[in-house]
């Protein structure tokens, strides 16, 4: 075999070992949303998320307000509320 192929083959290896633990540790993919907001009638929708976390939003989140509960992303954005951040009880 060749040595370039064996060393990406080495590399698709560490890459596919190295995603399961990343989505382990409880990092949850941005957007995501539990209470859904309001969306629009658009294809695809665009939606606000209304779920409040007490440490700050995602460091993606453009639009972040506080209030006395605690710190919400206000931005619009396409199929917020398609994915849930925790798993639905």
């Amino acid at each position: 075999m060749r040595p370039q192929a064996l060393l990406l083959a080495l590399a698709v290896v560490a890459v596919l070992t190295a995603l399961p633990l990343t989505h382990g540790q409880g990092a949850s993919p941005w957007p995501c949303c539990d209470k859904c907001g309001v969306c629009t009638k658009s294809i695809p929708p665009q939606c606000r998320c209304q779920d409040v976390s007490p440490t700050g939003c995602n460091s993606a989140c453009k639009s972040c307000v506080r209030s006395t509960a605690g710190f919400q992303c206000v931005d619009s954005i396409t199929n917020f509320c398609e994915r849930r951040c925790t798993p639905a009880a």
